[in-house]
């Protein structure tokens, strides 16, 4: 039995070795290669296009090439290629060192070379330093969700590190002495939440991070939000109280 258990562990971290974030057999070709990539209003503001000697590169989280981003906000972000690209973002929100699907946006698929694209930080990720990717492939092709470590025959991959600033996670994540109730979780229509503080407001997120709903409350103790407007999958709910905030993952079906 401890033989077992001890094979058992070994081949579970064997398994999160080869699904670690990768950096090799990405394929690529020198066009659409990123001539700029920034964050508008951070630090990083990237420009870097010349002959390309290989097409994945990782950068340093110092100067131009690292931002600080607060969990919550949006941000626009700009990108110029050498052609027209499909683009696709994953940040590693867990920060597991997995790019995962869940922790993927597409930021832009378009004829135009230069781009501006608005992406939502969650406000349920914690302080920290994260891993993230972007990746360039020709337009008319296709970026999905589980593309991180696929090899292409064109584009570009980068790696970047940013820091993620999150005052009200690290301090008041959860209200003390809170008691609360919700259901049904997997959610159909409507999902009832009660608790003896006082909601304030909530939000609803997808998995992406971007924001889908925003209401303010009169310090209320039962609220029903209505999941009806929301295709199947899962979310983020966070509710706000006036001495904290909690986050709730939902499955609507």
């Amino acid at each position: 039995m401890k033989l077992s258990l001890t094979l058992s562990l070994l081949l579970v971290s064997l398994f999160h070795q080869a699904q670690s974030i990768c950096t090799s057999n990405l394929g690529g070709n020198i066009d659409p290669a990123f001539i700029t990539f920034k964050i508008e209003n951070t630090a990083l503001d990237h420009n870097t296009y010349s002959a390309l000697a290989s097409y994945y590169h990782e950068y340093p989280p110092t100067g131009n090439t690292t931002a600080q981003l607060t969990a919550g906000q949006s941000y626009n972000m700009y990108t110029s290629t050498s052609s027209e690209a499909i683009i696709g973002i994953w940040l590693d929100y867990n920060n597991n060192n997995l790019f995962e699907p869940n922790e993927f946006t597409v930021l832009v698929n378009s004829m135009n070379s230069q781009n501006t694209t608005s992406l939502a930080i969650p406000a349920t990720v914690p302080s920290g330093s994260i891993k993230m990717r972007i990746r360039s492939r020709a337009y008319g092709s296709i970026i999905s969700s589980n593309d991180a470590c696929s090899s292409f025959g064109s584009g570009e991959t980068r790696d970047y590190t940013v820091e993620i600033i999150n005052n009200g996670l690290s301090v008041n994540e959860t209200p003390k002495d809170m008691d609360l109730k919700y259901y049904p979780n997997p959610v159909r229509t409507h999902l009832n939440v009660s608790s003896n503080k006082s909601i304030t407001g909530y939000k609803v997120y997808d998995m992406a991070g971007k924001l889908l709903f925003d209401k303010s409350l009169a310090e209320e103790k039962n609220i029903k939000l209505d999941f009806l407007q929301f295709p199947a999958g899962s979310y983020l709910v966070t509710l706000i109280f006036k001495d904290g905030f909690k986050t709730l993952k939902i499955l609507k079906n």
